[in-house]
């Protein structure tokens, strides 16, 4: 499913999107009002919501998931929106009826804190990537019921399945036939499906996205696949892979177990162990894997960390809410930056402090922002090889604070000017 975003004019007759080019190269695409409308009153009938539900969203309205949810079919239902787009757990209003129109990414970070709501959503709907089935297990205690859909930005919605334990359904006018699905939801007479599905008696599976098979060294490899058998390791809790330079590399989040291998261990003990999985050339260890604001994962981002010439810290604990976040880390002696700052007593150099300050502010609170300057900088104490240290932000208005602590110990201190 592809990253979107309504550009263009939004009027009775079309609407224009822009895909972000997750799947290949950015694309225009356009849609009818009418296609838009009898998807939005399909889905009503489908739902069967009443009047006097209230639509709750993580989404963005311009993207086509976000139209379509919480703009045309409140609409066709007659429904109220809450316009306050939710962005953390806490900014979820007490609403006695409501569906809860969210992604993958967000539903994850709910599973895994043990959120409870205060009152069970109507309805939990979720799009853009499978969810995995711990996590629907989860939502299926949490709401009343859970709907995960799978579709495009192409085609709209095409299946549907409302149980952990299910298999993918199409919806009653989705025709597939020969890799190619027919519906009243686009305009084309009919688009080709770029997923592999594997078909069962009681539905379908998608076993991959047949653009993420890959050339490396004269050999096919499934990023799917790769990224399934990294999966199933102990240490690893998910993973992303892609091809850069010719060479297969991962960005991973680890379990529990995984940061205690890897504070003990040390990340070249680790890297050998996970290679035994699967021969990966570059590994990023990552606290979460940086997504859109689609709530998918963000390729462009990860790019840029593997392009990064400074060797990325190890993440071994994180807490993040609205204005603050926290993480442990531990620099490695054998960091490309430690290499002759000193030769013979090697600290963390003042200014790549500064831009892990930066990288991780970009991941915390989703900033892109080059700051205009820091104040109160404060250099305290040096910051050793494979020692714990904890950085701290604190989002204010025009500025965000930031601490690297180690319990009573101050090594650095200072404020980014936004």
């Amino acid at each position: 499913m592809a990253n979107d975003k309504i550009t263009g004019k939004e009027d009775k007759k079309q609407f224009i999107f822009h895909t972000s080019g997750s799947a290949g190269e950015p694309k225009i695409i356009q849609k009818s009002y009418e296609c838009v409308l009898k998807e939005g009153r399909d889905l009503a009938e489908f739902f069967k919501f009443s009047s006097d539900t209230v639509f709750v969203s993580t989404v963005p309205k311009e993207f086509m998931y976000g139209t379509t949810f919480t703009v045309m079919l409140p609409e066709v239902l007659g429904c109220k929106v809450d316009t306050e787009r939710v962005l953390y757990p806490e900014d979820i209003k007490d609403y006695e009826k409501y569906v809860f129109v969210s992604t993958p990414s967000f539903l994850e970070k709910l599973a895994k804190y043990g959120f409870k709501f205060k009152h069970k959503p109507q309805m939990i709907i979720s799009a853009g990537a499978k969810l995995d089935d711990n996590v629907f297990e989860y939502l299926e205690a949490a709401a009343h019921g859970v709907t995960e859909i799978y579709g495009s930005t192409e085609a709209g919605v095409i299946a549907y399945r409302q149980s952990a334990h299910d298999n993918l359904k199409f919806f009653d006018n989705v025709i597939f036939e020969n890799n190619k699905i027919k519906s009243p939801y686009f305009d084309e007479d009919e688009l080709i499906l770029n997923d592999d599905l594997e078909f069962l008696e009681n539905g379908f599976l998608v076993k991959g996205r047949n653009d993420r098979i890959v050339k490396i060294q004269e050999k096919r490899i499934s990023l799917d696949e790769v990224e399934n058998i990294l999966n199933s390791n102990e240490y690893i809790e998910k993973s992303y892979c892609l091809k850069l330079d010719d060479k297969l590399c991962a960005a991973a989040v680890l379990n529990t177990e995984g940061c205690k291998f890897l504070a003990s261990k040390g990340k070249s003990e680790l890297v050998r162990l996970l290679k035994q999985s699967y021969k990966v050339k570059k590994w990023r260890f990552l606290y979460d894997l940086p997504v859109s604001e689609r709530g998918k994962i963000n390729r462009e981002r990860i790019t840029e960390i593997f392009n990064t010439n400074v060797t990325y810290p190890n993440v071994t604990g994180f807490s993040i809410n609205d204005d603050c976040a926290e993480f442990n880390l531990i620099f490695p002696e054998n960091s490309n930056f430690f290499k002759g700052h000193f030769t013979d007593f090697p600290i963390l150099p003042g200014v790549v402090q500064l831009f892990f300050v930066k990288e991780f502010i970009k991941d915390a609170f989703g900033l892109e922002f080059t700051p205009e300057k820091v104040k109160k900088m404060k250099f305290s104490s040096v910051i050793k090889p494979d020692v714990q240290v904890t950085l701290t932000l604190n989002r204010r208005e025009k500025n965000i604070d930031y601490k690297f602590t180690n319990g009573d110990i101050t090594f650095s201190s200072g404020s980014f000017v936004l």
